[in-house]
């Protein structure tokens, strides 16, 4: 497993692999998805591979990441009617629960927790939101999400970069285990959201 992941990153450009880490966290920022932790580390585990890779890797991410939370800012400020509508009305429960948390904890501890929401797995991708609907400061955005966007890319390239390898070497001695792992966690967080949707009460 370990020689196919290696040989499919040496067959990727070092220009396509940033471009392919700056438009994953770009989407990451606008859809919420896909995963940012998984997307960062893969980046960083490509980067071991050239060692020069690990500053553009975080840089070009976090760009990426910005350019992503900017846009969903920009569009919960000039568009916050569909917004609005849009969270009472959709059927992801969860986006519901989500956005009602990061509201909560946005008009609890101000325009700060635009900087320690990134660090929130889940909430950080709907921090824009609240942002934008409170007409918060672009420049006071830019700075915070633009700081916390680098720490997080920082902290999740270097564990792809650093501890990918070995972790990888030990999932292929214990593949077994390691799989066992990957559906408890799977488990585990699906009866999360599960419990979330059943009992929660939403703003909208």
């Amino acid at each position: 497993m370990t020689e196919f992941i290696f040989m499919t990153f040496e067959s990727i450009s070092w220009p396509a692999a940033l471009s392919i880490g700056f438009i994953l966290l770009f989407l990451h920022g606008v859809l919420l998805t896909p995963p940012s932790e998984l997307s960062l580390a893969a980046i960083g585990l490509y980067a071991s591979i050239h060692e020069w890779l690990y500053f553009p890797s975080i840089f070009s991410t976090t760009v990426g990441n910005i350019a992503g939370c900017i846009v969903l800012f920009k569009l919960s400020r000039h568009y916050s009617d569909w917004i609005t509508d849009f969270l009472r009305t959709t059927r992801f429960k969860y986006i519901k629960y989500l956005n009602d948390k990061a509201r909560l904890d946005f008009h609890r501890y101000g325009h700060h927790f635009v900087f320690y929401g990134r660090f929130i797995p889940n909430v950080r991708s709907v921090v824009s939101i609240p942002a934008g609907l409170s007409n918060m400061p672009a420049s006071t955005f830019l700075v915070y999400s633009g700081l916390g966007c680098l720490l997080w890319s920082l902290l999740w390239v270097s564990v792809g970069y650093f501890a990918g390898k070995p972790l990888l070497s030990i999932i292929e001695a214990h593949q077994n285990f390691a799989l066992a792992m990957l559906i408890l966690t799977i488990i585990a967080v699906i009866v999360h959201r599960y419990h979330i949707i059943k009992t929660k009460k939403y703003m909208f």
